[in-house]
């Protein structure tokens, strides 16, 4: 079923103000100014993205829209919410910016750890979908959430993206909430993360960390940068991440090598080359089988996974990326890229227990393969042509994106041999039995199954117009349009999809005095429907893309010196036609259709400096999420909340402290409890350089489930008490 538009809807009003724009920002003086206008707020002095050089000096602590900075302008420069470059209060938007140097503080090592301390952001990862699914504002999942690296958005095959996944690299993540297809593309009805690294510096520096910890956890990170010539700098950043973890044969490894080169041709013009290659192999772990819709505590250290049993995502990133500063005016960026994923599953993934017999049901021996290669381009302009009386600035560019994907299983209907789903299995003591091998299960081969070939593209703009002094119009659009030529081998051979989706926002910020902004935006989103661009399916090869809409309206303010910092936000969000996983089937390929999904809420930030030594920050999010059935979304907590404390009581010694609270998530059958983790870390500064940290993760040793696998009787424990050292050490 398609979404019907609204014909009084006011977003049909959108192209033709944005063209009248335009052509204001076009008719305006070309005269120059010779200073910079006055911002919402101060933010802009540091004049650029970018955060200080490694390694320099950061002593002064200033409070900020993020969630614990030290040294940082208190209000940056999003290229995240916006490509027009505006400030956090400028953007008519809810925008949260983690820092890097917060997150390695916090020893966060995973993506999904840091980004989740952001409000409503919550964890729906298992190795099924890379682990790296995220909850947000009342939806879920690969394509509702849209990841990005440093601005890209590298398209999910079958709801599984695994790169990036790394923190140590990073210089910050920036969270846009909200619809986020009219910047990045279809997908992201509950928002966009991007994960922006660490770029090249001439100024010398080194950073070494060394972690050990319970379960044989080890961590070694490496970054190195400076100049190789007056115009030229590099930069290298090696981590490796090793535990055996807390389930049987639950160990895992992750290696992330970057490697980046930066040539300041001139004063205006800069060409930057970058290679990240991650290699993960994940825990072999796919989830705990419930009794009475509770983990059975003699279970929960258990895994019955086979002992051959493999998961593996191997990725590479190649990028060339150009800056050129035209002039005072006007300015270009150009990336050209190319993602290579080759990602592995061989496992069992669905487990029966029987209490009164000690035994359990192992069955759905699973072998899946994806080799992906994404290539594309993407070329920005941004045009400066407001004057003292008038803000005005413009952006316009476009990206093409081309992506082959094949997938292999063992259980697609064309396979003459594919897995067996009655008879498929066998039944072990569940306290004293031998793992075995994946053979003893299935001889079901797996072969190519799918091939697909995409090509997209699209074009957007943005405007920023100065209506009065403290009222300023932000208006976006852009056209996107995808070719899927698809071959199921299962199916009949060929066939092909043509979708296409214009999506806009139109936002207006109100600057009251300096250091409180409302805002109030309209946007619209796009999703795929198959939830992919890489998949389609003969039923919905007819189907066009599926519509959102977001209406929200909220309020910044940074008050007493700018130590205390918060923002809050009402939303409401509509989407029609989502696609679940079936819960009751044992088929992968199984899904559902909701016809139509609502999400009302209110979220809220909150910084203060409490004293010199002491920072408090707080964000949460209620909000009330159903289907056209009235049932609330599977897996969707309707409270979350984050609580953080810095107490740095000694100049040499810092204690900090987190909290989380994720609210009962609905499940089949039964729902998900709510938890609540407390981690904790102490650390000792024996001078600028060298430092060493203790952190204790799970305080109270809360038992919770972290997520919920595909079925609808298998949860993942989240990690219990765990206890880790690390040293850091800066040279140079």
């Amino acid at each position: 079923m398609q979404h019907q538009k609204n014909p009084l809807n006011p977003f049909h009003l959108l192209p033709a103000v944005l063209l009248a724009a335009l052509a204001t920002a076009a008719g305006l003086d070309a005269e120059e100014n010779t200073t910079s206008r006055q911002r919402a707020s101060e933010g802009d002095q540091v004049g650029a993205v970018d955060s200080p050089a490694d390694g320099e000096p950061q002593d002064e602590t200033t409070v900020t829209d993020r969630i614990t900075v030290y040294g940082k302008p208190v209000n940056p420069a999003s290229t995240t919410g916006s490509r027009l470059e505006l400030t956090v209060m400028e953007t008519p938007a809810t925008v949260d910016i983690i820092d890097g140097d917060s997150i390695r503080e916090r020893l966060d090592t995973s993506v999904m750890e840091a980004v989740t301390r952001s409000a409503g952001f919550t964890n729906d990862g298992h190795p099924g979908n890379g682990s790296q699914n995220i909850a947000a504002r009342g939806f879920r999942g690969q394509g509702t959430v849209t990841k990005m690296f440093d601005g890209t958005n590298y398209y999910n095959a079958f709801n599984t993206l695994t790169f990036p996944f790394d923190t140590w690299g990073i210089e910050r993540i920036e969270v846009l909430k909200g619809p986020a297809s009219v910047l990045y593309g279809e997908g992201g009805i509950g928002g966009a993360y991007n994960v922006i690294p660490k770029r090249p510096q001439q100024d010398p520096s080194g950073d070494l960390r060394v972690s050990v910890g319970e379960n044989d956890t080890r961590f070694l990170g490496l970054g190195l940068t400076g100049g190789l010539a007056d115009n030229v700098a590099y930069r290298l950043d090696y981590s490796n991440n090793q535990s055996d973890n807390w389930v049987d044969r639950g160990d895992s490894k992750t290696e992330m090598i970057s490697a980046s080169l930066l040539w300041q041709v001139t004063d205006d013009f800069s060409l930057t080359g970058r290679y990240d290659h991650g290699d993960q192999e994940p825990m072999r772990y796919f989830g705990t089988p419930l009794v009475d819709g509770a983990f059975p505590t003699e279970l929960i250290e258990s895994n019955f996974d086979v002992t051959d049993g493999r998961v593996r995502y191997e990725d590479g990133v190649a990028r060339l990326r150009a800056d050129w500063n035209i002039s005072e005016r006007l300015s270009m960026q150009s990336e050209l890229y190319r993602l290579t994923s080759d990602r592995f599953w061989k496992t069992l993934d669905y487990f029966q227990y029987d209490r009164p017999s000690a035994t359990v049901n192992r069955s759905s021996p699973l072998v899946i393969a994806h080799d992906i290669e994404h290539d594309g381009f993407r070329t920005n302009f941004v045009l400066d042509t407001g004057n003292d009386r008038r803000q005005v600035k413009t952006s316009a560019g476009f990206e093409i994106n081309d992506l082959t994907f094949a997938r292999a299983t063992n259980f697609g209907g064309a396979n003459p041999n594919g897995v067996d789903w009655n008879n498929d299995f066998d039944i072990v003591n569940a306290f004293d039995f031998n793992p075995g091998v994946f053979s003893d299960i299935t001889d079901a081969q797996d072969r190519t199954e799918i091939i697909s070939d995409v090509a997209q593209l699209a074009v957007f703009a943005e405007s920023q117009i100065g209506l009065t002094r403290s009222l300023t119009l932000v208006l976006g659009l852009r056209h996107e349009d995808v070719e899927t030529d698809y071959e199921d081998v299962s199916n009949p051979p060929i066939f092909d999809q043509s979708v296409d989706a214009l999506t806009g926002r139109a936002g207006l910020t109100l600057d009251l005095r300096g250091d409180t902004v409302l805002y109030g935006q309209y946007t619209t989103g796009a999703t795929h429907p198959s939830n992919s661009i890489v998949q389609t399916t003969p039923r919905n090869r007819e189907v066009d893309f599926i519509r959102s809409e977001q209406v929200e309206v909220g309020i910044k303010q940074q008050l007493l010196d700018r130590r205390l910092s918060w923002s809050a936000a009402l939303f409401d969000i509509v989407k029609n036609n989502l696609i679940e996983d079936d819960p009751d089937s044992l088929n992968p390929e199984d899904v559902i259709v909701i016809p139509e999904q609502t999400s009302q809420g209110v979220e809220f930030s909150l910084t203060a400096a409490l004293a010199d030594a002491l920072t408090l920050t707080a964000t949460g999010v209620l909000l009330d999420a159903e289907t056209d059935t009235g049932e609330t979304p599977r897996e969707v907590p309707e409270e979350t909340f984050n609580l953080g404390l810095v107490w740095a009581p000694l100049g040499k010694l810092q204690f900090s402290a987190d909290a989380r609270y994720v609210g009962e998530r609905a499940h089949p059958d039964n729902p998900i409890p709510s938890y609540t983790v407390v981690d904790a870390s102490a650390r000792w500064r024996f001078n600028e350089d060298l430092s060493v940290a203790m952190r204790v993760d799970n305080v109270f040793d809360e038992l919770y489930a972290v997520s919920a696998y595909y079925w609808p009787n298998t949860w993942l424990v989240g990690k219990p008490r765990t206890v880790s050292l690390t040293l850091d050490y800066d040279f140079f």
